[in-house]
């Protein structure tokens, strides 16, 4: 009767944890689009006034640099996405300073995404999550089980209400978080309770439409199926390069002392200002541009330029540490280059896809497939986001053989790593 007690409490508890984050998630995700209005009729405002232009780098620059200032003299565990910091708190049974982080991560990432950093939403709906958690459990933690849990469900009601992407947020935890997570009955349940309330939340908010919308094509032939096997290949070669370069530069933020940070921060800063006003699209977590992209806005040699502009500033805005992810602008990587080599499949071989989009969403999969080691939850994360269920075969694909290559090349989850650089 106890353990039943226990139990029915902990789905209470997690069912609270859910509800809060979908709260969170969605008034995020609102001032995020606000902000990203906002500066975008600053840049058509600029009619070709340099003093504006100059206005603006400002104001970006007191964004990010502020962003960071928060970071390092309030709570430095809020710097990046935040995952590695929920697998260490797994782990090693430590604790969410939940007074800290939820303010802290909340305006930080307002501050840093907002201002066209290339950086994903989903890091900071993660961490909040997980800081509404130790919250909601209390902090005397007597009951560590308990309290592990409600971390989890935490993340995983970030990264559903992130996405709307319910079945990721459980499949996540159980996949990215497998050496960490307590896997139970109970646990297995309160998870899945966190993740679909925090989705009915932010659906009830903004909207039952999907995260990606315009994503739906016919399912490839079977004589395609190596082509995406290639396109994984491909991926699995960009993954490994890609952790590698970002460890590398976390590693340089982390080394610089006094302003130095500040002023790399600052640098990037302007940068981002000045790409966004005259190539936009590389800038931002990539939405936008990923929906434009699929909806052939962009040639062929476009397509390959953004890929490269967009790895080059997401690699630059994660290493100075202001709050954000890297989940959504790896999607977008994926999307550009997916879109560049289906492009190119298609002249090659007219007729045997439809759409040179199937390649896009195959690619959304692989690039995380290969950077975060977790196939499973990238192919139900991309199925989510576009709807796109006929397209599970090809995604399945992409993704293992993106996972498998990375492996080969001696990849490692990505969060794994940062967790080493603390």
């Amino acid at each position: 009767m106890n353990q039943k007690h226990t139990g029915n409490m902990l789905l209470v508890k997690s069912g609270l944890v859910g509800i809060l984050t979908g709260l969170v998630a969605a008034l995020f995700h609102t001032v995020l689009d606000s902000a990203d209005a906002w500066r975008q009729m600053l840049f058509h405002s600029i009619d070709g006034s340099i003093l504006i232009l100059l206005f603006l780098c400002v104001l970006t620059v007191a964004a990010v640099v502020f962003s960071l200032f928060l970071v390092k003299k309030i709570v430095p565990e809020a710097s990046g996405s935040g995952i590695q910091q929920v697998e260490i708190t797994l782990k090693e049974h430590k604790t969410i300073r939940w007074r800290r982080i939820l303010p802290v991560k909340f305006l930080g990432g307002l501050l840093a995404i907002g201002s066209g950093m290339v950086l994903g939403r989903e890091g900071p709906t993660i961490h909040m999550g997980s800081a509404l958690g130790t919250m909601v459990g209390g902090e005397g933690h007597q009951d560590r089980f308990q309290h592990h849990v409600l971390v989890a469900a935490g993340a995983a009601a970030g990264l559903a209400a992130a996405f709307n992407a319910p079945l990721a947020g459980l499949i996540f935890v159980t996949e990215e978080m497998r050496d960490q997570f307590r896997y139970n009955f109970h646990s297995l349940m309160a998870v899945t309770l966190a993740s679909t309330l925090s989705v009915v939340v932010v659906q009830f908010l903004n909207g039952q439409q999907s995260d990606i919308i315009n994503a739906s094509f016919q399912c490839p032939s079977l004589a395609s199926l190596p082509l995406f096997v290639l396109l994984g290949v491909c991926f699995g070669v960009i993954g490994t390069l890609f952790n590698r370069l970002l460890i590398s530069g976390v590693s340089f933020s982390k080394k610089q002392k006094g302003v130095r940070p500040y002023l790399f921060a600052a640098l990037v800063a302007v940068g981002i200002c000045l790409a966004g006003y005259f190539f936009p699209v590389v800038t931002g977590s990539g939405h936008n541009g990923l929906e434009l992209a699929l909806n052939h806005h962009f040639s062929t040699r476009a397509m390959l330029l953004i890929f490269v502009l967009r790895f080059f500033f997401s690699l630059c805005s994660y290493s100075i540490g202001t709050p954000g992810g890297i989940f959504a602008p790896m999607l977008a990587l994926g999307t550009f280059f997916g879109l560049w080599y289906g492009q190119i499949v298609f002249m090659i071989f007219p007729g045997l896809v439809e759409h040179a989009g199937v390649f896009a969403i195959g690619g959304m999969g692989a690039l995380f497939a290969a950077t975060v080691q977790a196939p499973i939850t990238g192919i139900v994360l991309i199925v989510e986001m576009t709807r796109s269920y006929e397209l599970i075969l090809p995604l399945m694909v992409t993704c293992l053989s993106a996972s498998l290559v990375a492996n080969r090349l001696g990849g490692r989850a990505i969060y794994s790593q940062l967790a080493e650089l603390r």
